[in-house]
């Protein structure tokens, strides 16, 4: 009888742990917001300005001759568009009445000559004469005779260099390498002194006067500026920002500066040339700032940006504006150098949230980023 009810009892306890059924686990469900992000890495920048401008000769200048006469020769170039080099003769005048001027002051440079040669012998036969005569005068010892030939001699002689300089002159010489833009005279006409010629503008080189705005001043290097970057369609060329003009526009309020380009018509060089009265962009490059954040400007908001730290927590950053370029703006860095800049935000977020990180396989700025 014990056995049995051992038995019986085995049996039960066997069904009891068999027969038992498994629990089910619930997995743990993450409630935290999605958030997209992107590297962040603080940059020493390198601010550029975008200027624009016409460029515009350095220097023209109303030409005419120094003397009177008739125009006998035009160079072929002296014409509207025609472009000359430093020295090149650009109209003669009739040469033959400064001609017949140099012979006559030569003739009167000879006789000067030959009156001071006589005098001197004059002079010398005096002082012999008079050598044992403790009262000569200079007028006996014809000193005055001498000094009087001598004066005659020099003023034969600037005579003559002012008749050398003025049939020097029946040429007009180009003052510099020039593009000619007008034309006032032709062959055959007769001029007086200082009737104008034409006018010339200077190929040496050109200006652009570019204005620029408060907000960019304060980025400007110190004067000059080298290596600016001008363009206009597939032409680069470079100039330097030298100076500014000490005027602003009364309506804006910009002030104007001026960018110099070497040789814009490539006269002295491969370059492609660029003309006057073209419009040119140009590229400054201005002072650097550091320890920066490069912020697309559409993840700013409010002057704010939403930053991920290690531990997940979104922490909305408000900092200044320092700059904005094109499509970035350029931030103060904060202190903590470990954030993500959040780039999709959830429906909505607060200072402090938990949330979990989806990281784009983008980067947002490289270390000493200068673009």
């Amino acid at each position: 009888m014990l056995a049995v009810l051992i038995l019986g009892g085995s049996a039960c306890a066997a069904l009891l742990i068999f027969g038992k059924k498994e629990v089910a686990v619930s997995p743990r469900i993450d409630t935290r917001p999605t958030v997209v992000t992107q590297p962040l890495t603080i940059v020493d920048y390198r601010t550029k300005l975008s200027l624009s401008g016409v460029l515009q000769p350095s220097e023209q200048t109303d030409i005419a001759f120094e003397l009177s006469g008739k125009i006998v020769w035009l160079n072929d170039k002296f014409i509207e568009g025609g472009i000359v080099k430093q020295g090149e003769v650009l109209a003669s005048l009739d040469p033959f009445d400064y001609e017949t001027e140099v012979k006559d002051k030569q003739a009167n440079l000879a006789l000067a000559q030959a009156t001071l040669s006589e005098e001197l012998a004059k002079a010398a036969v005096a002082k012999k004469e008079w050598a044992h005569n403790p009262n000569t005068t200079e007028l006996a010892l014809r000193k005055p005779q001498v000094a009087s030939a001598k004066a005659r001699l020099k003023a034969a002689q600037a005579s003559l260099e002012k008749a050398n300089k003025n049939l020097l002159r029946t040429q007009y010489y180009a003052p510099y390498d020039a593009l000619v833009t007008n034309r006032n005279t032709g062959l055959g006409q007769v001029v007086s002194k200082a009737q104008a010629l034409g006018q010339l503008v200077n190929l040496s080189y050109g200006e652009i006067h570019v204005p620029i705005a408060g907000f960019d001043r304060p980025f400007l290097t110190t004067l000059p500026v080298t290596n600016v970057q001008i363009s206009n369609d597939s032409i680069t060329r470079t100039g330097v920002l030298t100076r500014h003009t000490g005027r602003f526009n009364e309506q804006t309020r910009m002030a104007y500066y001026v960018i110099r380009i070497d040789d814009p018509y490539a006269l002295h060089s491969d370059n492609s040339p660029l003309y006057f009265g073209q419009f040119l962009q140009a590229n400054v490059n201005g002072i650097t700032l550091e320890n920066v954040l490069k912020i697309p400007q559409a993840q700013l908001k409010n002057k704010a940006v939403w930053l991920l730290d290690e531990s997940q927590t979104l922490t909305k950053y408000s900092a200044p504006v320092l700059r904005q370029e094109q499509d970035f703006a350029l931030i103060a860095a904060p202190k903590q150098q470990h954030y993500q800049l959040v780039t999709r935000l959830p429906e909505y977020p607060q200072h402090g949230m938990q949330v979990k990180q989806h990281t784009a396989n983008v980067q947002l700025a490289d270390k000493g980023d200068n673009q």
